[in-house]
Protein backbone atom coordinates (compact mmCIF):
# COMPACT_ATOMS: atom_id res chain seq x y z
CA UNK A 1 0.00 0.00 0.00
CA UNK A 2 2.66 2.83 1.11
CA UNK A 3 4.31 1.29 -2.78
CA UNK A 4 0.97 2.92 -4.48
CA UNK A 5 0.93 5.62 -2.40
CA UNK A 6 4.37 6.87 -3.06
CA UNK A 7 3.86 5.61 -6.84
CA UNK A 8 0.66 7.73 -6.94
CA UNK A 9 2.25 10.98 -5.38
CA UNK A 10 4.97 10.85 -8.18
CA UNK A 11 2.74 10.87 -10.75
CA UNK A 12 0.83 13.78 -9.29
CA UNK A 13 4.03 15.42 -8.80
CA UNK A 14 4.88 15.22 -12.58
CA UNK A 15 1.65 16.48 -13.79
CA UNK A 16 1.75 19.30 -11.58
CA UNK A 17 -1.10 18.44 -9.18
CA UNK A 18 1.06 17.93 -5.97
CA UNK A 19 4.19 19.59 -4.57
CA UNK A 20 7.06 17.85 -2.87
CA UNK A 21 6.92 18.03 0.56
CA UNK A 22 9.73 20.56 2.01
CA UNK A 23 11.25 21.34 5.88
CA UNK A 24 12.37 24.50 7.25
CA UNK A 25 16.02 25.10 6.41
CA UNK A 26 18.50 25.63 9.12
CA UNK A 27 18.66 28.78 10.53
CA UNK A 28 22.52 31.15 10.19
CA UNK A 29 24.61 30.87 12.88
CA UNK A 30 23.19 34.23 14.54
CA UNK A 31 25.11 35.95 16.98
CA UNK A 32 24.34 39.15 18.82
CA UNK A 33 23.73 42.50 16.78
CA UNK A 34 26.47 44.40 19.21
CA UNK A 35 30.49 44.08 19.32
CA UNK A 36 32.00 41.08 20.64
CA UNK A 37 32.45 41.04 24.52
CA UNK A 38 29.26 43.23 25.32
CA UNK A 39 27.15 41.89 28.17
CA UNK A 40 23.31 43.51 27.53
CA UNK A 41 20.21 42.82 28.78
CA UNK A 42 17.25 41.20 26.70
CA UNK A 43 13.33 41.50 27.36
CA UNK A 44 10.04 41.97 25.11
CA UNK A 45 7.16 43.99 26.33
CA UNK A 46 3.66 43.98 25.75
CA UNK A 47 3.50 46.58 22.75
CA UNK A 48 5.04 44.18 20.72
CA UNK A 49 3.28 42.52 17.95
CA UNK A 50 5.00 39.01 18.98
CA UNK A 51 6.29 37.96 21.85
CA UNK A 52 9.64 37.09 20.24
CA UNK A 53 10.35 40.36 19.19
CA UNK A 54 13.33 41.87 21.59
CA UNK A 55 14.78 44.87 23.18
CA UNK A 56 18.19 45.08 24.57
CA UNK A 57 20.46 47.79 26.09
CA UNK A 58 23.48 47.66 28.54
CA UNK A 59 22.71 48.76 31.89
CA UNK A 60 25.58 50.46 32.41
CA UNK A 61 24.47 53.34 30.82
CA UNK A 62 26.41 53.16 27.29
CA UNK A 63 23.45 52.02 24.53
CA UNK A 64 23.23 54.69 22.59
CA UNK A 65 26.24 55.13 20.16
CA UNK A 66 27.22 51.25 19.95
CA UNK A 67 27.57 50.07 16.81
CA UNK A 68 24.78 47.67 15.32
CA UNK A 69 26.23 44.92 13.74
CA UNK A 70 24.93 41.78 11.15
CA UNK A 71 23.77 39.01 13.08
CA UNK A 72 24.84 37.10 10.29
CA UNK A 73 25.88 37.75 6.81
CA UNK A 74 23.48 38.29 3.63
CA UNK A 75 22.29 40.99 1.61
CA UNK A 76 20.61 44.74 2.92
CA UNK A 77 16.78 44.19 1.66
CA UNK A 78 15.88 47.57 3.74
CA UNK A 79 17.39 50.60 4.56
CA UNK A 80 14.76 53.37 6.11
CA UNK A 81 13.88 55.70 8.00
CA UNK A 82 10.30 54.67 9.48
CA UNK A 83 7.72 56.29 11.78
CA UNK A 84 7.36 53.67 13.97
CA UNK A 85 10.93 51.65 13.18
CA UNK A 86 12.76 55.07 13.12
CA UNK A 87 16.12 54.16 11.43
CA UNK A 88 16.16 50.51 10.05
CA UNK A 89 17.76 47.84 8.62
CA UNK A 90 16.64 44.62 6.88
CA UNK A 91 19.07 41.44 5.74
CA UNK A 92 17.78 38.45 4.43
CA UNK A 93 20.28 36.08 4.67
CA UNK A 94 18.19 33.50 2.28
CA UNK A 95 16.31 30.26 3.01
CA UNK A 96 13.12 32.27 4.05
CA UNK A 97 15.56 34.16 7.01
CA UNK A 98 15.98 37.83 7.55
CA UNK A 99 17.09 40.08 10.38
CA UNK A 100 15.33 43.47 11.90
CA UNK A 101 17.16 46.13 13.49
CA UNK A 102 15.54 49.14 14.26
CA UNK A 103 15.83 52.33 15.93
CA UNK A 104 18.94 53.23 15.26
CA UNK A 105 20.48 57.27 15.46
CA UNK A 106 22.20 56.31 12.30
CA UNK A 107 22.04 53.98 9.18
CA UNK A 108 25.77 52.98 7.40
CA UNK A 109 24.70 50.73 4.80
CA UNK A 110 21.94 50.74 1.80
CA UNK A 111 19.68 48.59 -0.28
CA UNK A 112 21.51 45.84 -2.48
CA UNK A 113 24.86 46.33 -0.02
CA UNK A 114 26.51 42.65 0.83
CA UNK A 115 27.35 41.87 4.75
CA UNK A 116 29.18 40.00 6.47
CA UNK A 117 28.57 38.55 10.05
CA UNK A 118 30.04 41.43 12.43
CA UNK A 119 29.05 44.45 9.41
CA UNK A 120 28.18 47.69 11.27
CA UNK A 121 24.75 48.33 10.34
CA UNK A 122 24.77 51.63 11.96
CA UNK A 123 24.60 52.53 15.66
CA UNK A 124 21.92 52.33 18.41
CA UNK A 125 19.59 54.95 19.14
CA UNK A 126 15.79 55.56 19.88
CA UNK A 127 14.35 56.91 16.55
CA UNK A 128 10.70 56.63 15.81
CA UNK A 129 8.42 54.96 17.89
CA UNK A 130 11.15 54.60 21.26
CA UNK A 131 10.96 55.99 24.74
CA UNK A 132 14.44 55.63 25.04
CA UNK A 133 18.03 54.45 23.24
CA UNK A 134 17.66 50.83 22.76
CA UNK A 135 18.09 48.75 19.58
CA UNK A 136 14.55 46.16 18.77
CA UNK A 137 15.77 43.10 17.10
CA UNK A 138 13.68 40.34 15.22
CA UNK A 139 14.33 37.10 13.43
CA UNK A 140 12.23 35.71 11.19
CA UNK A 141 11.79 32.82 8.86
CA UNK A 142 8.96 33.20 5.88
CA UNK A 143 7.99 36.47 7.15
CA UNK A 144 7.19 34.99 10.57
CA UNK A 145 9.14 36.36 14.48
CA UNK A 146 11.11 33.37 15.36
CA UNK A 147 12.09 33.30 18.85
CA UNK A 148 15.82 34.85 18.46
CA UNK A 149 18.99 32.37 18.96
CA UNK A 150 22.50 33.66 19.45
CA UNK A 151 25.44 31.97 19.07
CA UNK A 152 23.59 28.51 19.25
CA UNK A 153 21.18 29.10 22.26
CA UNK A 154 17.92 30.28 22.47
CA UNK A 155 17.12 33.83 24.11
CA UNK A 156 14.51 33.37 26.78
CA UNK A 157 11.08 35.24 26.83
CA UNK A 158 11.40 38.16 29.72
CA UNK A 159 9.33 40.97 30.16
CA UNK A 160 11.47 43.01 31.80
CA UNK A 161 15.80 44.24 31.85
CA UNK A 162 17.59 42.39 34.32
CA UNK A 163 16.40 39.35 34.18
CA UNK A 164 17.99 37.85 31.18
CA UNK A 165 22.07 38.82 29.84
CA UNK A 166 23.51 37.71 26.74
CA UNK A 167 27.13 38.19 26.01
CA UNK A 168 28.28 38.92 22.22
CA UNK A 169 29.96 36.93 20.48
CA UNK A 170 29.82 38.75 17.08
CA UNK A 171 33.80 39.00 16.94
CA UNK A 172 33.95 40.36 13.45
CA UNK A 173 36.10 37.20 11.76
CA UNK A 174 34.01 37.24 8.84
CA UNK A 175 35.08 40.65 7.60
CA UNK A 176 38.20 40.76 9.33
CA UNK A 177 37.36 43.40 12.34
CA UNK A 178 38.61 42.37 15.92
CA UNK A 179 36.56 44.50 18.58
CA UNK A 180 38.17 45.92 21.39
CA UNK A 181 37.22 48.41 23.91
CA UNK A 182 39.41 51.68 24.67
CA UNK A 183 39.51 53.83 27.96
CA UNK A 184 40.04 56.57 26.31
CA UNK A 185 40.42 58.77 23.12
CA UNK A 186 43.10 57.75 21.21
CA UNK A 187 45.27 59.81 18.75
CA UNK A 188 45.76 58.54 15.57
CA UNK A 189 49.00 58.24 13.20
CA UNK A 190 49.77 57.85 9.91
CA UNK A 191 52.63 55.23 10.84
CA UNK A 192 52.63 53.15 14.16
CA UNK A 193 53.94 56.05 16.44
CA UNK A 194 55.42 58.29 13.90
CA UNK A 195 55.03 62.09 13.02
CA UNK A 196 52.22 63.81 14.00
CA UNK A 197 48.32 62.85 15.01
CA UNK A 198 46.48 62.36 11.89
CA UNK A 199 42.99 62.29 14.14
CA UNK A 200 40.74 60.34 16.58
CA UNK A 201 39.28 57.04 17.92
CA UNK A 202 36.78 57.75 20.04
CA UNK A 203 36.72 56.10 23.46
CA UNK A 204 34.30 53.16 23.47
CA UNK A 205 33.65 50.26 21.46
CA UNK A 206 35.50 50.18 18.02
CA UNK A 207 36.91 47.73 15.39
CA UNK A 208 40.40 47.13 14.09
CA UNK A 209 41.92 45.29 11.57
CA UNK A 210 45.17 43.90 12.86
CA UNK A 211 48.51 44.68 15.02
CA UNK A 212 51.83 45.58 14.03
CA UNK A 213 55.32 45.89 16.72
CA UNK A 214 56.30 49.61 17.20
CA UNK A 215 57.55 52.11 19.09
CA UNK A 216 56.56 51.95 23.24
CA UNK A 217 53.63 53.98 24.51
CA UNK A 218 54.41 54.24 28.18
CA UNK A 219 52.65 55.84 31.22
CA UNK A 220 54.16 55.02 34.76
CA UNK A 221 54.37 51.56 34.70
CA UNK A 222 51.43 50.89 32.11
CA UNK A 223 53.59 50.46 28.66
CA UNK A 224 52.42 48.71 24.94
CA UNK A 225 54.67 48.36 21.91
CA UNK A 226 51.95 46.75 19.59
CA UNK A 227 50.08 49.13 17.30
CA UNK A 228 46.49 48.75 15.68
CA UNK A 229 45.52 49.47 12.14
CA UNK A 230 41.32 51.27 12.23
CA UNK A 231 39.79 53.62 10.88
CA UNK A 232 39.56 56.59 12.88
CA UNK A 233 36.42 58.55 13.85
CA UNK A 234 37.84 61.91 13.01
CA UNK A 235 40.14 61.63 10.55
CA UNK A 236 41.50 59.36 7.60
CA UNK A 237 40.97 55.06 7.23
CA UNK A 238 43.93 52.59 8.03
CA UNK A 239 45.57 54.70 10.23
CA UNK A 240 47.49 53.12 13.79
CA UNK A 241 46.55 53.54 17.26
CA UNK A 242 48.53 52.20 20.12
CA UNK A 243 47.58 49.49 22.19
CA UNK A 244 48.32 50.84 25.59
CA UNK A 245 44.44 51.85 25.14
CA UNK A 246 42.81 48.98 24.94
CA UNK A 247 40.91 47.99 28.64
CA UNK A 248 41.05 44.76 28.91
CA UNK A 249 44.40 44.00 28.74
CA UNK A 250 47.85 44.22 29.99
CA UNK A 251 51.09 46.02 28.77
CA UNK A 252 52.35 44.68 25.58
CA UNK A 253 49.30 42.19 25.22
CA UNK A 254 47.21 43.17 21.86
CA UNK A 255 43.38 40.99 22.40
CA UNK A 256 39.98 41.68 20.97
CA UNK A 257 37.24 41.80 23.73
CA UNK A 258 36.61 38.25 23.53
CA UNK A 259 40.86 37.60 24.18
CA UNK A 260 41.85 36.02 20.71
CA UNK A 261 45.42 37.25 19.69
CA UNK A 262 44.55 40.10 17.18
CA UNK A 263 45.86 39.05 13.71
CA UNK A 264 49.31 40.32 12.73
CA UNK A 265 49.44 42.85 9.97
CA UNK A 266 50.84 41.67 6.40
Amino acid sequence: MKLIRLALLAILVAAGLAAVPTTAMAAPAFQMPIPCGLRWTTASHSGHASQWMIDMVDLGGNTRGTPVLASAGGTVSASLNSSTGGQMVVIDHGDGWQTRYLHMDRRDVAVGNTVDQGTQLGIVGSTGDSSGPHLHFEQKLNNVVQQASFNGHAVPLTWSYGEHFETSANCGAGDGKFWVDTFANAPGYANPGEGASTGTLNKGTSYVFCRQWGPEVRVGSSFNHWWLKTDLDSGPKNQWVSAYYLSRWGNDEAKDNAGRDIKDCT
